[in-house]
């Protein structure tokens, strides 16, 4: 049977970096036949006016041309559901030019709590050298013309139900990565089961641990004022040049601020947590409760706005390709 593409869309912040280096490899049946730097200049960055499906089309062929036998072929890069620094702008474009390059494709869609994936994109901001209060960088667009951080980015009932549409929804599955995290083996079998990996046995032990754990909340206010004196993404050209960010003083400072005696006296304190709840409380709960409609197998616990709960469960589609790989 010939393989089909898996295309993971991310979101960010959901384990894709994980995924990316520990569970789409080799000693797991995953290829990887296309990288962040193909997806963006393929799909992402060409102009409306100018984008040419051909180009990623190519690439593809490229993959399958050199895919193992037995393998699924996977590109995976959450660049695809849009940038959440700037409203996720351009997802639903990038959804439609994905549909013109691989109409065929399973779809992949990892999601996570909304109360926790937006202190998540703040550290995330921080990282690549943000110096804005969580006040301000969740306040949104800055002024007229310029896009900013947007809520609605993170109702995913209404991503998930263009792929659904695009792509039929027997060909798109949603992962959690609470999932991931509390039953790991389950959620990574029904992914293998919808993927078409009848070879996938479980993660490997060398594959569990977390990849690239972020740094604590309490150690934002220092960080914001590191970032205003280093060079990164987001200010490129400091006042006063002390290194770069990620790197140099961010780095070291995030190093030992995340240790004793700092993480015992300030572990308590969850500045952007706190925000985030007191902003967003509620904000969510009406989409949650459309994405519980359409991914019933999933488990939404953990997210605001649901009440009865679903077992988590294989997909149909996931179930009938389990017992035909059986």
């Amino acid at each position: 049977m010939t393989a089909r593409l898996l295309l993971h869309i991310g979101y960010h912040k959901t384990a894709t970096s994980w995924m990316q280096q520990r569970l789409f490899v080799h000693e797991h049946g995953y290829h990887q036949i296309a990288r962040h730097p193909e997806v963006w200049k393929h799909v992402v960055a060409p102009h409306g006016l100018l984008f040419d499906p051909e180009p990623m089309r190519a690439q593809i062929r490229a993959g399958f041309s050199d895919l193992p036998a037995g393998m699924v072929p996977v590109i995976s890069s959450e660049i695809l559901s849009g940038h959440p620094f700037f409203g996720g702008i351009g997802s639903d474009d990038y959804a439609r030019r994905l549909k013109a390059i691989a109409p065929d494709a399973n779809v992949l869609i990892s999601i996570r709590s909304q109360m926790r994936i937006l202190t998540s994109v703040y550290m995330q901001y921080l990282l690549r050298g943000g110096t804005m209060g969580p006040q301000m960088f969740f306040a949104g667009d800055p002024e007229l013309g310029f896009f900013g951080f947007r809520p609605e980015h993170f109702e995913y009932h209404r991503l998930i139900g263009l792929y659904r549409d695009l792509f039929g929804p027997e060909n798109v599955h949603v992962i959690t990565q609470e999932s991931l995290s509390a039953d790991m083996d389950g959620a990574t079998r029904r992914l293998a089961a919808f993927a078409g990996n009848a070879g996938f046995d479980g993660v490997l032990q060398t594959h569990r641990s977390a990849y690239a754990p972020s740094y604590p909340e309490y150690a934002v206010p220092v960080l914001r004022r590191i970032n205003k004196l280093q060079k990164s993404v987001l200010t490129p050209a400091p006042t006063i040049k002390i290194g770069t960010t990620p790197d140099g003083f961010y780095r070291a400072f995030g190093y030992v601020l995340r240790r004793p005696p700092f993480s015992w006296i300030m572990g308590g304190y969850h500045p952007v947590s706190l925000h985030v709840e007191k902003t967003f409380r509620g904000r969510f709960d009406a989409s949650n409760r459309e994405l519980a409609k359409i991914a019933g197998y999933l488990d939404l616990s953990d997210y605001s706005g649901v009440t009865a709960m679903t077992k988590p469960a294989a997909s149909s589609s996931a179930k009938a390709r389990l017992a035909s790989a059986r």
